[in-house]
């Protein structure tokens, strides 16, 4: 299990370090191109670890993952990746025009972001392992096993997001604007 998650956010904030470094060196604007290279690499992480958890925790005997599960998650990955990388610069740059400055806003934004936007990622999020260990679940079926737990399972989602995509993801950039203060100044 350690494994998989230190793959995924490892591998999807070299990433989005690699991308904003090349950015910043042909002085281009980011948002973009770090959506793409994260959801690319996020995408193909997540999916083998949603496909490796799914069987592994699954509620059935093991067996093949549905196209459908990887289109839903697939979903999600897009989403996320513009909720973790895209939007939080730009929202702080608002936030920045109330509050007079820029870090602290796009801390806001970052902070906040990842954790607001799990009311709808949650949910997709479970649709995903619902069709796997569910597949002949009708729609209504799957609204009441998505609202069964709704506020229980954003909250635990938000417990589990901070860390990587709110507190990590500032994190990253204090440290990657230290080094690169200190390397290549």
């Amino acid at each position: 299990q350690f494994f998989w998650i230190w793959l995924v956010y490892g591998s999807t904030y070299a990433a989005a370090n690699t991308c904003q470094t090349i950015c910043d060196e042909k002085e281009k604007d980011v948002a973009i191109p770090k959506l793409l290279s994260t959801f690319t690499v996020n995408t193909t992480t997540c999916i083998a670890k949603d496909q490796a958890f799914a069987k592994l925790f699954g509620t059935k005997a093991a067996g093949a993952v549905p196209m459908q599960s990887y289109a839903i998650w697939l979903t999600r990955d897009i989403l996320s990746m513009g909720v973790f990388f895209t939007l939080p610069p730009i929202a702080g740059k608002r936030i920045a025009e109330v509050t007079g400055d820029e870090r602290n806003g796009y801390y806001v934004a970052q902070f906040f972001c990842p954790l607001v936007f799990q009311t709808f990622l949650t949910p997709i999020h479970l649709l995903g392992y619902d069709v796997y260990n569910h597949p002949n679940n009708t729609i209504a079926q799957r609204i009441q096993f998505l609202g069964k737990d709704y506020w229980k399972n954003v909250g635990m989602r938000c417990v589990r997001q901070a860390p990587p995509w709110s507190i990590g993801t500032i994190g990253n950039s204090e440290l990657r604007r230290y080094f690169t203060n200190k390397f290549v100044s």
